[in-house]
């Protein structure tokens, strides 16, 4: 269920600055900044915010607010935000005693941002200048994770060990088209892969497994891959050292340059 925050500020004169001098106190379980006019506190603009995350991509719109005008006047609406990461389409005009929903488009790139949203209100006889809500906005076409299924993270030395792990990959907004890169380096031999959707590919440089998987995801689609310790070319089976070894590199969405975690063992003992 979404949430809201009421904001209701009172025009205050003819032009008001929030922030300096706002009374502020819980109201319908939101948020409430008050100016208080001389002797009118009947009249005053409300905003109603989401209080949700936003996932948008570069030019995505969306419903920012919701704008009530009860000053007892028409009255023309220019919404700003800093850098112009949000735009509007201003004026709107809202009579008095109506509502309109405020749509805003987002201008940045890829991120996590708090981004406040100030209005500027202009009415027969004055004006106000407001700092309204703040809208949650995280810009990420995708995510990608690399998550251990099965397998110890601590192991013995000369011992055949089996590992498998997932790579997860969720895509917000539309559905897209990704390649996955990974590497599994010499060390391991590959037993198995599995796909929830898509296509995949193995190619090999040297020792090292280069895998590609071609899939289209629309919420979230993972690649299961799992692997063991092969013999070095002595005879010998791995790990014959002790230290810290990845099982992979971070896997990577190639379109958009985002890379995972690696995952890491530990070889200990004797073996």
């Amino acid at each position: 269920m979404v949430k809201f925050r009421h904001i209701l500020i009172f025009a205050l004169c003819l032009t008001t600055l929030l922030g300096s001098s706002g009374h502020i106190k819980e109201f319908y379980g939101g948020r409430n900044i008050i100016v208080n006019i001389a002797d009118n506190n009947s009249s005053y603009i409300a905003f109603t915010c989401q209080d949700t995350v936003h996932y948008l991509n570069k030019g995505d719109s969306f419903y920012s607010m919701m704008i009530t005008n009860n000053l007892g006047k028409d009255a023309e609406f220019y919404l700003s935000s800093p850098q112009d990461m949000l735009t509007f389409s201003n004026p709107t005009y809202i009579s008095d005693g109506d509502s309109e929903m405020i749509t805003a488009t987002y201008n940045d790139d890829q991120g996590d941002h708090e981004i406040p949203i100030n209005v500027y209100a202009v009415w027969d006889g004055g004006s106000a200048t407001l700092r309204t809500c703040s809208v949650h906005v995280v810009c990420s076409k995708a995510e990608i994770e690399k998550i251990l299924l099965k397998g110890n993270t601590t192991v013995p030395l000369k011992t055949k060990e089996f590992w498998t792990f997932r790579i997860l990959v969720k895509s917000y907004g539309d559905a897209k088209n990704y390649t996955i890169k990974d590497t599994i380096p010499g060390e391991f031999e590959i037993a198995s892969i599995s796909a929830s959707s898509g296509n995949y590919l193995i190619t090999q440089t040297g020792k090292a497994k280069h895998v590609m998987w071609y899939v289209k995801v629309t919420d979230e689609e993972y690649l299961d891959v799992t692997i063991y310790t092969t013999k070095n070319p002595a005879g010998k089976q791995e790990f014959t050292s002790e230290g810290y070894y990845s099982l992979n590199d971070g896997a990577e969405i190639i379109e958009l340059g985002i890379k995972s975690n690696p995952i890491y063992v530990r070889a200990m003992g004797d073996g």
